[in-house]
Parts: C-alpha cells; structure tokens; sequence
C-alpha cells in the first residue's frame, strides 16, 4: 500500500506540474512579450534542454553522493531548522534567504569568471527567452554545483516539507522568470523575481550588464548594488552582444570548448567587430 500511495502521489504531482506548464506555455502564445522568432530557435531550445536534464539525471546517484559525503563531513547540517507549528514560516524564510544569498553570489561568479562564464553564456545565447529557456543551461554547471558546492546543506539541516515548499517557490519565481509574457509590474517589478526584471538580466543593452542577479528576492540585488528597475514599457532584446549561439546539438554540448569563449567575463564584452577579427586573425 506504501508503494501504491507513492506512485499515485507522484503521478498526481506529475500531471500537476504538466498541467501546470501547458498553461504557461499557453499564456507565452497568447501575450507574448516577443513573437516571430523562427521555429528553429523553439527546438534549439528543447535540444540543450534535454542535454542538460538528461547528463545530470543520469548521474544524479553519484553526484547526490558526493554531496551526502561532504554534508555528512560538516556534521549533517550546522544549524538545525524546524517544521513543527509556527517555526514552518521563519525555518522558510531562512532557507529561501540563505539559498538566494548562496545562489546570488554563484551568479555573480558566473558572470565575472571567464571559465565559469565560458558555460554560463550558453544560457545567455538564448535571443528568445522563453519558459523552457530557464533549463537550458551547459550540462556540466548544475553537475558541478550539486556535487561539490551543497553549501546551503552544510548550513542548516533542513526538513522535507520546508525544502518541498521551497522548491515550489523557486519554480514559480525562478523558473518562471524566463517566461515570454508581457505583465508589466511596475513598481512591484522589484518585490520578487518575475519575467520583466529577469529580461533586463537577459538584455543586450549596455547599461543593463551584470544587473538583476537574484534568483527569488530583488532586495539582495539592491544591498549588494546590481539592481536595475524596469520601466512600465521596458523589455529588452536578449542574447550575447556578439549575437554569438549554438549551431546545433554537438555545438551546445561542447559549448565552452568550440570557441574562444574564455577571454571573455561579461556579455556586454563580447564586442562584435572584435570578436569578428579575432576569428579572421585566428
């Protein structure tokens, strides 16, 4: 009976999500913040996906061991937080603050290392940011950062129903910040993540470089200096300045290696005309 309330438990929490994600992908066509862009781009788009998703579901055994390992070695988790009655709210609030913290700075890292930007640009090649966009990330990235970097793990020893709910709102803010749906917020733009003030992460425009780091809360980027405000009307073109993308499959799963990527540290560095003689000289 255990294993039969598991499996109806996941297939209800399955088709929740599906039914879930058909009406986002539904509302991306019905108010779109961009249109047009050629079908190519959409299937590009599930293919690095898929090479993302998959590598990483097939080791995830291993790379959830190693981090077991190095939890287990930090005692379990330095600060016990609790679920029981009214400590359910702050042991989440907690949680989702030190994860947007942890997750903020990574970022950062992302965008001002050149070997860790060398990956991370795969995600910015995307010139239509749409919800699938949100896992099109270089396959070795999250690997690397489950395996060797359960930074927040080490921290707080954290029950299941306060990471379940966790993840929900990292979805919801997180995933869904790369939707292609035109909702201006206004002002409540920088009250939690959302698409328009994920887009100016996202945007070609110069004075928008390394803005909008946060994953949940717009308040760690306005404490630490990278928050940018969105005006009513303000949604930008997205990709890499040198408008530079995967050709292909082997060209996203080789990403960092195909070309001279690791020079670079932020987007807006990526200058055409440069980049355009450095091919013709190399």
């Amino acid at each position: 009976m255990t294993f039969v309330a598991t499996l109806v438990g996941f297939s209800g929490a399955a088709l929740l999500i599906g039914g879930l994600v058909a009406m986002l992908l539904r509302a991306e066509q019905l108010f779109p913040i961009e249109s047009g862009h050629p079908r190519a781009e959409a299937v590009l788009d599930y293919k690095l996906v898929s090479l993302n998703v998959f590598p990483n579901l097939l080791l995830s055994p291993a790379t959830g061991a190693c981090a077991a390992l190095l939890v287990d070695a930090a005692g379990g988790g330095l600060i016990p937080l609790r679920a029981d009655g009214w400590w359910f709210l702050p042991s989440l609030a907690l949680f989702i603050l030190a994860n947007d913290l942890f997750a903020y700075w990574v970022h950062r890292a992302q965008h001002h290392i050149p070997a860790l930007w060398a990956m991370h640009s795969l995600h910015h090649s995307a010139e239509a940011v749409t919800l699938v966009t949100g896992a099109r990330h270089f396959w070795l990235e999250q690997m690397t950062l489950t395996a060797f970097f359960p930074v927040v793990a080490m921290l707080f020893k954290t029950p299941p129903a306060v990471v379940t709910a966790a993840s929900f709102f990292y979805f919801a803010f997180d995933n869904c910040a790369h939707l292609n749906v035109r909702v201006p917020l206004g002002k409540f733009a920088i009250v939690l993540n959302n698409p328009q003030f994920h887009r100016i992460h996202h945007s070609i425009v110069a004075e928008h470089n390394n803005k909008n780091f946060c994953k949940m809360l717009p308040v760690i980027d306005y404490l630490f200096g990278t928050l940018w405000v969105p005006g009513k009307e303000e949604f930008p073109p997205t990709g890499l300045v040198s408008r530079e993308k995967p050709q292909g499959f082997l060209d996203g799963a080789l990403w960092p290696l195909c070309r001279r990527r690791l020079p670079a540290v932020t987007r807006t560095q990526f200058d055409p005309a440069q980049d355009a003689a450095g091919r013709l000289s190399s």
